[in-house]
């Protein structure tokens, strides 16, 4: 009897699982989302995202596509070249979602806020300061504004002075252009953001005027999916929230020396010139407060510029970013 229980209990030595080889999780299969930016200090989450590894935990390798504007961006958002874009809101994003398309406002990427430092604002030629010409916005009067796909910026800007757009000249200029345009007398003042702003003032031509939060508080620069996620793959804009909101949690800890140099490598600004310039404040939990999103909305159609009033629903969708801030909640986890 003893003599076929030993082999027995021989076999059932091999077999034991704790002489089986141990079980290999799979890699996860990786899915590339393409994301249109601009080179700004603002997309910062999304940089960080990427070379800490947040995005590759969540089995995404995000493919940044590089567009002038949120407004070029639009047509590829549209038509799912790009899965997800940033940037101000603009009257074609509201048009085409009137007409249809599936996009949406997901998760704040920026905000104008009370109280913060100036990444937005009016400039104003330094040599009309000091010659006391140009001491407030009703002095703009006859004078040439430069600003970019921006009327309703525009439009609080010159409220300010009790303006109207009809009152200046305004001229269309991409933020690369004005720099030189106030260096050379081209134009008297501008509506200028980030990085620019402290370009500008560093070289001597233009000072801030009035700071965007005088006249664009809590103006955002948000976070859109388009229909390649909307429609296509809910589940995957989950994952890119999560990996996301990691971003904006090592983004908000401000100008560490991890943080100065993934920016500046995906900005190819100068560390130092980096380390001057205004952050934008973003919502850790992803939130995008619709107050500043329905004004905007009344706004244009009060002024004829969209022919539907939109409803929030249609242009905020909040579910992604409460999964994510969810998920991160319960877990416990470090940036590097």
């Amino acid at each position: 009897m003893i003599l076929f229980l030993v082999p027995g209990i021989l076999m059932a030595a091999c077999t034991s699982p704790a002489t089986q080889a141990p079980q290999v999780t799979p890699a996860p299969v990786m899915t590339t989302v393409k994301v249109a930016y601009q080179p700004t200090a603002s997309n910062g989450p999304l940089y960080i995202a990427i070379d800490e590894g947040y995005f590759s935990e969540q089995g995404i390798n995000v493919e940044l596509v590089k567009t002038a504007s949120s407004t070029a961006a639009l047509p590829l958002l549209m038509h799912e070249d790009i899965a997800v874009s940033t940037g101000p809101m603009r009257v074609g994003l509201l048009n085409a979602v009137i007409q249809g398309g599936h996009i949406r406002i997901v998760a704040d990427k920026g905000t104008v806020t009370p109280g913060s430092c100036a990444g937005y604002g009016i400039m104003v030629r330094k040599d009309l300061v000091e010659k006391g010409v140009v001491r407030n916005v009703s002095d703009l009067k006859g004078r040439k504004i430069a600003s970019h796909d921006s009327d309703y910026d525009l439009y609080n800007a010159l409220a300010l002075g009790n303006l109207s757009r009809d009152d200046v000249e305004n001229v269309d200029m991409e933020f690369m252009m004005i720099a030189p345009a106030f260096s050379n007398g081209a134009i008297d003042a501008a509506l200028v953001t980030e990085p620019y702003i402290t370009q500008i003032r560093n070289n001597g031509t233009a000072v801030v005027l009035v700071p965007g939060q005088e006249f664009l508080s809590g103006w955002p620069l948000p976070l859109y999916y388009g229909p390649a996620i909307i429609d296509k793959d809910p589940e995957l804009g989950r994952r890119f929230m999560v990996a996301y909101l990691k971003g904006v949690k090592q983004y908000n800890e401000g100008k560490t020396e991890q943080n100065l140099k993934i920016i500046a490598n995906y900005t190819h600004l100068n560390r130092d010139l980096l380390n001057q310039t205004c952050w934008y404040v973003i919502s850790s939990d992803g939130y995008q407060d619709p107050q500043p999103v329905r004004k905007y909305i009344n706004w244009l159609y009060a002024n004829n510029k969209i022919d539907q009033n939109l409803t929030d629903d249609k242009l905020l969708d909040m579910s992604y970013a409460d999964y994510a801030s969810g998920i991160l909640k319960n877990t416990t986890y470090s940036t590097k």
